[in-house]
């Protein structure tokens, strides 16, 4: 029979608390047993994955098998595209210490180049795990996708901030939370505002080949 009223309103948030640490507790597990390393990509695919379930509205999934199966199957595919950012990052990293060598013009250009480019990795970063759960796309086709969504979504990517930065702060404030939520709170948002971005932008591109899992 369905809970309604104030006990049911309870019964709910409780169920929905459950869920997540339960959530948090499985990408720990899981990053842990990939010796973090390379636990940590294939545990956050496969708890976004659980995730857009929830948004698509099917609640009732087993979230532990859909985790570890989904864990199983994206583990070598996920950690090439871990080993791919990490790359892209350490690139970045030694063009900046490159830097010194110019002067003038030159160091201002190049300085400039490398800001852009940065801020744009970053923007990726943000929609890149929910573009690879959300989309069935060649390997290369995940990372040019997030980064044009990142720059058509300009309001979707001030969402996305404006809640990160209030997950921030609240775990600061409360860091006992952390263990029990910080990885399935931060899933959510990025899946979660992604979600409802990708909807907008499939509306406009209506008859695009992009294709679902």
């Amino acid at each position: 029979m369905e809970r309604q009223g104030v006990m049911g309103s309870f019964y709910q948030i409780s169920e929905w608390v459950t869920r997540f640490a339960y959530l948090n507790l499985l990408w720990i597990c899981f990053t842990v047993v990939g010796l973090v390393f390379l636990g940590i990509m294939p545990a956050s695919v496969a708890m976004l994955t659980v995730i857009r379930k929830w948004l698509k509205g099917d609640k009732e999934i087993t979230i532990g098998k859909l985790f570890m199966t989904t864990y199983k199957k994206e583990f070598v595919k996920a950690n090439a595209l871990a080993v791919f950012l990490f790359v892209s990052a350490y690139i970045l990293f030694i063009n900046f210490q490159l830097l010194v060598q110019f002067t003038g013009v030159m160091h201002s250009i190049f300085f400039l180049f490398l800001v852009m480019t940065t801020c744009a990795y970053i923007l990726m970063l943000f929609f890149i795990i929910p573009v690879y759960v959300h989309y069935n796309l060649p390997f290369y086709q995940h990372i040019r996708q997030a980064f044009l969504i990142s720059l058509l979504s300009p309001l979707v990517v001030m969402v996305m901030v404006i809640m990160l930065l209030s997950a921030y702060y609240l775990f600061m404030f409360i860091p006992g939370l952390i263990p029990l939520f910080g990885a399935s709170t931060v899933g959510f948002i990025l899946m979660g505002v992604t979600f409802y971005g990708f909807k907008h932008l499939e509306v406009k591109r209506k008859g695009s080949e992009i294709s679902y899992e």
